[in-house]
């Protein structure tokens, strides 16, 4: 794993291709009398043309390594659900949701599902943070969600809306409360 300054140089290596990247955008735009408003090719860039890569590709460049599920004995598998929790804070992405699941469940959900997923390469601390709810994904969202996260107020305003709320289901982990969040 790389300490913080690795990892810094890293990112401030990303922000500063962005920036060139948007400013050769926003230039073009003027050259052609086009748009020339900074806000809307930051958004161009950062939705439609930024180079596409994954959250696991993301987490191997800062130095955490995410093997797969079947090899990693329970006390590994904890400190390793811990590394990458902490890894994805550190590039901004925030879980939401996870209790229902047992840590061996949300390393593979995570491992096997939510890290290959295709997302754009964007650096931390440029205003944009991804939050992944673990709630959906794997059956009926909604079901889960009521199931196992949803206050008790929540659930009775979804009984009043005619929606069928399932049982309460004891959660599997009290790691929610615990997870990172951003500090602003």
């Amino acid at each position: 794993m790389f300490d913080s300054t690795g990892r810094n140089r890293i990112f401030d290596r990303k922000r500063g291709s962005r920036e060139r990247a948007i400013d050769r955008l926003q230039s073009a735009a003027i050259v052609g009398f086009g748009i020339e408003d900074r806000g809307y090719w930051t958004l161009v860039h950062d939705l439609e043309l930024a180079a596409l890569t994954t959250n696991l590709r993301q987490l191997e460049e800062i130095g955490i390594e995410v093997p797969m599920t079947d090899s990693l004995q329970d006390d590994e598998l904890r400190r390793l659900l811990e590394e990458v929790i902490r890894g994805l804070a550190e590039l901004e992405v925030y879980l939401l949701h996870t209790d229902h699941l047992d840590d061996r469940s949300l390393y593979r959900r995570l491992r096997d599902d939510v890290l290959t997923d295709q997302v754009r390469d964007l650096p931390p601390r440029i205003g944009c943070r991804e939050w992944i709810d673990l709630s959906s994904g794997l059956g009926d969202p909604v079901e889960t969600w009521l199931r196992y996260h949803a206050s008790d107020e929540e659930r009775s305003e979804a009984s009043d809306r005619g929606e069928i709320v399932p049982s309460r289901s004891r959660k599997k982990a009290d790691r929610d409360r615990l997870l990172p969040r951003p500090d602003a």
